[in-house]
């Protein structure tokens, strides 16, 4: 449907963009003056078309629904948008004392609203659909939840809405991937993200809300500041006007995530305690495995080109992205199957959820044994050619033959081993590992999060305290090993080690 008062897309966002020179003459060394005066100058119409342009392609989604006074729905794009909304920002903005304050006045007229939800497995309105005129009337449940969004929406003072299903043009690689690059900043910049449960009644069902189990909203439960949640029937599940402000919700979301209060309510993006997010992303499921990547770009706030049709590659370089840029030791504490193009990289999130008793005690938030985090362990750890390359306290050790398997019985992937320290400072390791690791002819244990001495240099002493544990990695090497060195060991759980006295050790750098 055509919008009043617009001129096509094409001819959209004409303005004179040079600023008006102000009549005030300056002294040349007084500086201060002029940004002092600078900053009174009333805005002039190349002003706030500037403002509102940046605000538009650098703010806000390519696409939004334009919601009219009647409720009437079209798609428009990011020139539309500044051409329906050029006089309304003039008018208002016209009369303004200072220019500093048109950010936050265009901010507010072209605030919009932004849909979470599952997807329906048919039924979706798609961009193509909505960017023709269309039976507003229609029935198909996908178009019902689109329409009641966007009511909501009006409610909560926005004439503009955002939709996943109908707003990225899937069709456009080059729409598509600024949409997931970008996903999280739109999240956190709509006046408040409105959730559907479709499976929900009431707070008490959110143990079976299918929404909490998926891989892409994770991030826009975390993103929005302002979020408002409605059961199966639209109805509010909370009496606040922002659910992230009322404690009965609080108390039940951070139940259902497992994410901490304070993370609902002022998550910040980025390589920070990243092992803790990859236990959130554990706990979800994406229909395409990709996604179980993308769906973290906006959450770590990383840089990865999207490229549908890689699989499990997209996950390995996720990895090698966080690696190279984080500088926290217990990324490296995850167990069981790696990826299939990388020993040193784990397949999924899921591999962080590998605990081993007392490992627990060394990978919580915050619980760095006794010493400062910044002084533990190898920072400089990064992807090489030749693998992960880490310093570590490397300890060797002997297999203790693993009990002979049974003849005729079920042969089992997996076989518990115990290694055996050749120094009598360190007591034995035992854990579950894949049998085809078994042929090795040298082993060892590389420990991760020693205590660094102060020189910052390179191959310097690690130090040990008795009686604390240390997140170790098995190593097995032989002559069919690659340039002649170590290869981790697939174990289970994670695996630590504990010494019997203080040790002090220099550090040797392996490649994984």
């Amino acid at each position: 449907m055509s919008l009043p008062g617009t001129t096509p897309p094409d001819t959209a966002l004409h303005w004179q963009t040079t600023l008006t020179r102000p009549s005030v003459e300056f002294d040349v060394e007084d500086e201060s003056s002029r940004e002092e005066v600078d900053q009174d100058v009333a805005p002039t119409e190349a002003d706030i078309m500037t403002v509102t342009a940046e605000l538009v392609f650098n703010e806000m989604p390519s696409h939004l629904i334009y919601i009219s006074d009647d409720y009437e729905t079209t798609l428009i794009d990011r020139e539309t948008l500044v051409d329906l909304f050029r006089p309304e920002l003039i008018s208002v903005c016209k009369d303004l004392v200072s220019k500093d304050e048109l950010p936050d006045v265009v901010r507010q007229k072209l605030r919009y609203a932004a849909l979470s939800h599952r997807w329906l497995s048919v039924g979706e309105p798609t961009f193509q659909e909505m960017s023709v005129e269309r039976n507003h009337q229609s029935t198909r449940p996908g178009l019902i939840k689109l329409r009641n969004f966007c009511q909501k929406a009006r409610e909560y003072g926005c004439r503009l809405a955002w939709s996943d299903t109908c707003c990225i043009d899937k069709k456009s690689s080059a729409e598509l991937d600024e949409a997931i690059r970008a996903m999280f900043k739109w999240y956190r910049n709509a006046e408040i993200c409105i959730v559907f449960l479709a499976d929900s009644s009431s707070i008490s069902d959110f143990s079976e809300e299918v929404w909490f189990q998926r891989g892409w909203t994770l991030q826009e439960l975390l993103a929005p500041p302002r979020i408002k949640f409605y059961g199966r029937h639209w109805d509010e599940l909370s009496h606040s006007r922002n659910d992230k402000e009322d404690h009965s919700m609080l108390e039940a979301l951070a139940r259902v995530t497992g994410i901490s209060r304070q993370n609902l309510l002022y998550f910040s993006p980025g390589l920070v305690y990243v092992r803790e997010k990859m236990i959130w992303a554990s706990k979800r499921r994406t229909t395409r495995v990709e996604d179980i990547a993308y769906s973290l770009i906006g959450i770590l706030n990383i840089s990865l080109n999207v490229a549908y049709g890689e699989g499990e590659r997209a996950f390995r370089r996720l990895m090698e992205a966080i690696i190279q840029a984080c500088r926290e030791w217990q990324i490296l504490a995850w167990a069981g199957p790696h990826s299939p193009f990388q020993a040193s990289i784990p397949r999924s999130p899921l591999a962080y959820c590998a605990f081993a008793g007392a490992s627990t005690s060394i990978l919580l938030p915050n619980r760095y044994i006794t010493d400062r985090p910044s002084k533990l362990g190898d920072p400089f750890f990064t992807m090489t050619k030749r693998g992960l390359e880490l310093e570590v306290i490397l300890v060797e050790m002997m297999l203790q033959q693993p009990a002979p398997r049974r003849p005729g019985g079920t042969q089992k992937k997996t076989q518990t081993i115990r290694l055996i320290s050749d120094s009598a400072d360190f007591f034995d390791v035992t854990a579950q590992c894949d049998i085809t690791f078994l042929p090795f002819s040298q082993w060892a244990v590389a420990i991760v999060n020693y205590r660094a001495d102060d020189s910052g240099k390179r191959g310097g002493v690690g130090k040990l305290k008795p009686a604390n544990d240390y997140l170790c990695f098995i190593l097995g090497s032989s002559i069919h090993s690659a340039h002649g060195g170590w290869q981790k060991v697939e174990t289970q759980k994670i695996v630590t080690i504990r010494t019997k006295r203080e040790v002090y050790q220099r550090v040797a750098t392996v490649w994984l």
